[in-house]
This record gives C-alpha cells, structure tokens and sequence, in this order.
C-alpha cells in the first residue's frame, strides 16, 4: 500500500471536499454532474478531468461513510495535455435498498510515483423511477409516491393505464434538488380499479406516456385481496 492510498483510506468525506475546494491554482481537477442519475446497466455518468500527468492513467475511486475505503469503480488515460473525459456506469450503491447517496470522487494518478496527482470532488448519486411507501394491498390504499432522477424545476406525471388507454394522468408535483425528486401521497390506484394487469408510465410530459426518459411499472388488480 502507497503513501498516497494510506492517506485517502482514513480521509472522510468532507475532508476531501475541502481538500478539492482548497487546491491551489493550476492543480489538477476532476469534475462530474452534481447529481448522477442510476439506470441499470447505462453509462450516465461523465467525468471531465485537468491537470493530471500527459498519457498517463487515471483511476476513479469513490468513498462513501459507509466505506470510507477508496473503492476503484472506472478508469481513464489522460491526452498529452493532461485532461481526460470519461463517460461510465455510476458506482454502485453501498446497499440494494438505497435510492440516493453521497460519494467522494477520488482520481488519482501515479503515472510518476515522484509526483503522484490526486484530485476529488463530491457528488450524489440517484436510482432513477417511481416508488411507493407502503406497498399497496388494494387500489384505494393511500401511499406515497416518489419519483426520483427527474429534470428539476419540471413537473412529474404518473399516466396509468389499462388495455392500451390512458385511463388517469397523475401531476405528481414540481421536481426539486439536484437530484430531481418529489413526492405525493394519493390512492394507489386514483381512477376506477378495472380487473386485470394496469401499466404505468411516469414521466415529464403532460401527454406523451413514452416521452424519455421514463419509468415503466405493471401491476395487477384482482376481484378479492388478502
């Protein structure tokens, strides 16, 4: 274990955002969106870099409180003039059940163990979609519904249908935080509990059910519940 990877692995979260802020002009630095949003499978995130050594390689570590231990998620080669731009898979959740957490992005660079670079940044990552809390026993139970990973300052739209029509379109509420997040509490089902399989899109267009990016959810309602 290096000197520099000592160092990171006992350095919190909040130290190495202070630690970016306070660089000193001219020093490397490494950039990403505020907010990442999660799809499974899908490179959404981009990562822009300066400052590091010409053609040299770029690892991409992130820390989190609940691993406080650099955890190597992607990589990039550095141009000649020392910059790089990568566009990837965010790091994982440190748990299946999280929709949303705060990470450290750390890039280092030892292309020259005389001169290793370091650079971070803070930043958050969302799981994109549309949940509900608790789970629904029946279409008029009241839940509440979230939607997360959407365009903020926009509103979100729930569109439920059956059998191929849009039976009831939902205004969740306007998008808000970097992360695009808001939240409702309704019926489970807000229109006539037709029998069968209902299918719903939640997007940010008043109209269109498949206007990107959406979220796609399918359920049953049945004559008699438990």
């Amino acid at each position: 274990m290096t000197v520099l990877r000592r160092a990171l692995a006992v350095l919190p979260i909040g130290a190495l955002a202070i630690a970016a802020a306070a660089a000193p002009a001219g020093a490397a630095t490494v950039r990403t969106d505020a907010c990442v949003r999660y799809v499974t499978g899908q490179p959404t995130m981009t990562i822009i870099g300066t400052g590091f050594n010409a053609n040299g390689f770029v690892s991409l570590s992130t820390i989190t409180k609940v691993k406080p231990t650099p955890a190597v998620f992607s990589s990039s080669a550095a141009l000649a003039n020392g910059g790089f731009l990568k566009r990837t898979t965010p790091p994982p959740f440190s748990s299946i059940n999280r929709t949303l957490e705060t990470f450290a992005l750390v890039a280092s660079d030892t292309t020259n163990p005389a001169a290793a670079i370091l650079a971070t940044t803070p930043f958050q990552v969302v799981r994109f979609g549309l949940t509900t809390s608790p789970t629904p026993r029946r279409p008029t139970s009241r839940v509440k519904y979230t939607a997360r990973g959407f365009a903020t300052g926009r509103p979100v739209y729930i569109h439920f249908r059956f059998r191929g029509v849009t039976r009831r379109t939902v205004r969740l509420g306007v998008a808000k935080g970097p992360c695009g997040i808001v939240s409702r509490r309704m019926r489970a089902l807000p229109t006539a509990a037709l029998y069968g399989t209902w299918t719903s899109y939640t997007n940010q267009s008043r109209t269109s059910v498949r206007k990107l990016p959406y979220w796609k959810d399918s359920f049953t309602i049945f004559r008699r519940f438990g």
